[in-house]
């Protein structure tokens, strides 16, 4: 925190997604990367010190709806990394930024969904997100077991013209029993992270 205290950490994604995004950075070298949800900045640490390798901005969109010690401990994490220059926070919520930013006409490279995960805004953060993603450019999916995501991918695999991308990451089919187990593999419902380049537009 600012004040130099320690909170534990409530809302991040795994190391091993960290190193994928960050990997994913890397290789496809983005101009504009746009992820719904900062939370403490993990995943934004992750983005940003690919993007001071490669170029590029970041535009983190999180509301931080009476969790103000989550955005302090965000941007102090990302002014603290000498990350700032190549950040923009929007403190609003999704259904709210998103479409302000298509109106300007932006594009972006990769779009990276780890916000509210009901089905209904994880919906609108594909749907926004699909019309600002050029051919090339790639959506990724934090959480992709949950069920809501999953209907969301399910749609994306099936309405839209994308290709899912080995980023590295064994599938994770866990589950709190056997029978889940199996049923997350008949259904190809891995729980890690999942990433998808855009092949054609549909639009």
């Amino acid at each position: 925190m600012p004040d130099g205290s320690r909170k534990p950490l409530t809302a991040n994604i795994s190391a091993k997604g960290c190193a994928a995004l960050y990997r994913m950075v890397l290789a496809l070298r983005p101009v504009l990367v746009v992820e719904i949800g900062m939370a403490h900045g993990v995943s934004t640490l992750s983005i940003l010190a690919g993007l001071m390798q490669t170029g590029g901005r970041l535009i983190s969109i999180d509301p931080y709806t009476d969790w103000e010690s989550g955005k302090l401990a965000a941007l102090h994490g990302v002014c603290r990394a000498g990350f700032t220059g190549n950040h923009r926070h929007l403190q609003l919520r999704s259904y709210e930024a998103l479409p302000r930013l298509l109106l300007e006409e932006t594009s972006v490279d990769l779009g990276y969904i780890d916000g509210c995960h009901d089905f209904d805004h994880a919906f609108i953060d594909f749907f926004f997100l699909d019309r600002m993603i050029p051919f090339g450019g790639v959506l990724g999916f934090n959480d992709a077991g949950w069920p809501a995501v999953f209907k969301v991918i399910q749609y994306l695999r099936k309405h839209r013209e994308y290709e899912e991308l080995d980023v590295g990451l064994k599938p994770d089919y866990s589950a709190r029993n056997a029978f889940l187990g199996v049923a997350r593999r008949i259904l190809n419902m891995p729980r890690q992270d999942r990433y998808f380049c855009k092949t054609g537009d549909t639009k």
